[in-house]
């Protein structure tokens, strides 16, 4: 677990409440409406896809808001399109890369991270992120994602 502020950015994005089962199916729902109104509406794609999490349940059945998010140029005057756009602030957070298929990435990333953040006594903000550097499927082992969580 390492720690770092993330720089504020500029996004396209939708939100949606949620169970954690139903994430995948939503962002394969989102992610090419996104990349079509960026492309649509001459917005600058700058990162890789951000999902942030807003107080993540400890199951799959409670709700709770996740924002998908594709970071973009900021704009003089963006045209406007179905999907807003907004800019986010700094973000303090711990953090730990994780590398394969969903199927562990709950108990070989996110778990591991929780456990290091509560032994260390780090007072968590009900906000997490994960940063997908690469993506080839859900099942792939070639998987780059980057957990955060906010810390206060």
């Amino acid at each position: 677990m390492d720690r770092k502020t993330v720089e504020p950015m500029t996004v396209l994005y939708a939100t949606q409440e949620l169970t954690i089962p139903e994430v995948g199916r939503y962002a394969e729902k989102y992610l090419p409406e996104l990349m079509a109104q960026a492309k649509q509406r001459d917005l600058k794609v700058v990162g890789p896809w951000v999902f942030i999490s807003y107080q993540l349940p400890k199951n799959g059945k409670d709700r709770y808001r996740v924002e998908f998010c594709l970071p973009i140029a900021p704009a003089d005057n963006p045209v406007a399109g179905a999907f807003p756009i907004k800019s986010l602030g700094q973000f303090s957070c711990a953090f730990v890369p994780y590398h394969g298929g969903l199927r562990q990435l709950f108990s070989q990333g996110y778990q591991p991270l929780v456990r290091d953040m509560v032994a260390a006594k780090m007072a968590f903000t009900g906000e997490s992120r994960e940063v997908y550097h690469a993506w080839n499927g859900p099942n792939s082992p070639d998987n780059r994602v980057e957990i955060q969580f906010g810390v206060a």
